[in-house]
């Protein structure tokens, strides 16, 4: 029987990963710390009961369902890949968790409200803050919260010649957190 509320995901996540890859085979020894535990670090910016959160390339579930299994009580998650939705949705039954999950790309996205927008290794800056402005047209104070790695400072450089927005970095346990708000292009 698990002993930690991640126990079932780590163990489905890891059998999964055999025929899916839905992660690197050499981080399964560091799932908890690399991955769990990353998503985790964007807890502190997030209200669990009215934050409607929008996780984008939701892959492994990383951040979406980590924050859906800790409480976030309003996720979506966005994920073209049918076998990667596949799992999400298993995921969802097991732990009967409240996301949406909408199997598509983030273009094909029917717009809702959202107050967040997150990310976790899915693309660049410059190509997120794209998102963070197709999705803001509905949504006038949208959040960004994404886990970055070593390069957030040439990805502010390179997003910075096409948009303007206010960034604060925060650092994880595997990189950094970049809050990002106020964009739009220049």
């Amino acid at each position: 029987m698990p002993t930690d509320i991640f126990d079932t995901f780590s163990f489905e996540l890891i059998k999964w990963n055999k025929s899916i890859n839905l992660i690197q085979e050499k981080t399964e020894n560091t799932l908890y710390e690399r991955h769990i535990k990353n998503s985790l670090d964007l807890k502190p910016f997030i209200n669990y009961e009215s934050d409607v959160v929008l996780d984008i390339g939701s892959g492994a579930g990383f951040p979406g369902i980590i924050l859906s299994i800790d409480g976030a009580k309003n996720v979506h998650l966005v994920e073209p890949n049918k076998k990667r939705v596949t799992f999400l949705n298993h995921i969802k039954n097991l732990y009967d968790l409240p996301v949406t999950i909408h199997e598509c790309r983030w273009q094909d996205l029917d717009l809702l409200e959202f107050s967040i927008i997150t990310s976790r290794a899915f693309a660049s800056l410059k190509d997120t803050l794209e998102i963070m402005d197709f999705v803001s047209r509905e949504t006038k104070q949208l959040k960004g919260l994404f886990l970055k790695g070593e390069k957030i400072q040439e990805e502010i450089s390179e997003a910075r010649e096409k948009w303007l927005f206010e960034v604060e970095i925060f650092p994880s346990s595997a990189g950094c957190v970049a809050k990002i708000e106020r964009v739009q292009k220049k």
